[in-house]
């Protein structure tokens, strides 16, 4: 069985602007035309608010499709008495404008739009950055309980507290009132991650999935793969190599489909577990943030388990004698890793895999340049947190080795 896990580093790899500060560019363009009073389809203005945001070529690669979106709206301008107006835009593209309507005065997209210049490029910083404001909230939701004030809380912390609150323009005095009104408060805040997600979707499917990709990756091209577990909202692999041969596609954190809403929507972009053993199956407000039960709750894929038991079960004939040489015979399944980071939140799924003598693992890493390993020491880094020094060097060396690390072709 050959398997292939791959990360956002390959949407990134085929040249497809799928970080998580690509969206967040595409969403302040999106903003800015469509409140914009004048002619939409100048594409001297248009132009004028990329170079503004100095945002880089992948999202520039957008504008046509952003040109033809908006070359056909309707702008209507409704005076008030004090001479100030109301604009009112309709436009025939009703997936541009569903996607508005979820980025306009979001809490999430406000919140990292004023701090993202302290925040790293990759989901996993984005993901991170939700954590920490919902730890933040957890904790203040336990020091409202225990009759205390919120301003017992370290400055720090309160400062990303009320930068969320300003973020939402709610009154940072009424949310801080009781414990009841913050668990309030952080249901809104898993409404409004709702509509971001669903703005992600439609982004993904509508606007990233239509970018013609003009070179496949020779890397993957010539494998020979059975399953592709993907930790990607997009349909990348389907799309470009799924032409010659079927190949099961599981998505783990579910998959775009520009047919569900901001209710049906599957993708999971959530948090990790961060209560100790004994709290985190007691104290359940803040659980729809979790990953684990967006999973559940969203069933997002995992037909993987089918392929880790098949790997279990396959173990014994692994150990079994060859028949003839009387040698252990040679591992039967190969796993590589592509585009992923190989991050500690994964590290479950990751082990299942990686951790098998009877699993080849070879773990494709991105350089710049022939010469360029900064992106291998950040792997091997990642899987000492996963697996730890001792089981890392037994996999890596020796006769028996399982796991090999190799370049990228630079394309």
């Amino acid at each position: 069985m050959n398997i292939l896990i791959i990360g956002n580093g390959f949407d990134l790899a085929h040249g497809l602007p799928t970080r998580y500060d690509n969206f967040l560019d595409f969403c302040e363009i999106v903003r800015r035309i469509y409140t914009y009073s004048g002619d939409a389809s100048r594409k001297d203005y248009i132009y004028h608010i990329i170079d503004d945001l100095e945002t880089n070529d992948d999202i520039k690669n957008l504008l046509k499709l952003l040109l033809e979106a908006f070359g056909k709206r309707d702008c209507k301008k409704n005076f008030n008495d004090d001479g100030t107006y109301n604009l009112k835009v309709t436009i025939s593209y009703k997936l541009l404008e569903e996607l508005y309507t979820h980025i306009d005065k979001n809490i999430w997209l406000e919140y990292f739009l004023k701090c993202r210049s302290s925040i790293g490029e990759n989901w996993i910083d984005f993901e991170t950055e939700i954590s920490k404001v919902i730890q933040i909230l957890d904790e203040a939701i336990s020091v409202k309980k225990s009759g205390k004030e919120i301003n017992e809380l370290l400055k720090e912390k309160q400062k990303i507290l009320l930068d969320v609150q300003k973020a939402s323009e709610r009154s940072m005095k009424k949310a801080f009132k009781d414990d009841t009104t913050l668990n309030d408060f952080a249901t809104f805040l898993n409404t409004e991650l709702g509509r971001l997600i669903r703005a992600l979707e439609i982004y993904i499917v509508e606007f990233v999935g239509k970018m013609p990709v003009t070179q496949k990756n020779i890397d993957i091209e010539k494998l020979n793969l059975d399953h592709v577990l993907s930790f990607n909202y997009s349909d990348t692999y389907e799309r470009i190599y799924c032409k010659e041969k079927e190949v099961e596609c599981d998505y783990i954190h579910g998959k775009a489909d520009i047919s569900k809403n901001v209710n049906t929507s599957n993708l999971v972009l959530g948090i990790d577990e961060y209560l100790d053993d004994d709290k985190k199956d007691k104290e359940l407000e803040l659980l729809p943030f979790k990953k684990f039960y967006q999973r559940i709750y969203k069933s997002t894929g995992n037909r993987y388990l089918e392929w880790v038991d098949e790997i279990k079960d396959g173990y014994a004939n692994y150990l079994r004698p060859h028949s003839i040489s009387g040698e252990v015979e040679y591992p039967g399944h190969n796993l590589y890793i592509f585009g992923h980071s190989l991050d500690i939140t994964d590290r479950d799924v990751l082990k299942m895999f990686i951790c098998n003598e009877n699993v080849q693992t070879k773990i494709f890493y991105y350089r710049k340049s022939q010469e360029d390993k900064t992106e291998l020491g950040k792997l091997i880094r990642n899987l000492i947190l996963i697996m730890g020094q001792e089981e890392l060097i037994r996999r890596t060396g020796g006769v028996h080795k399982t796991i090999e690390f190799v370049p990228q072709t630079v394309m």
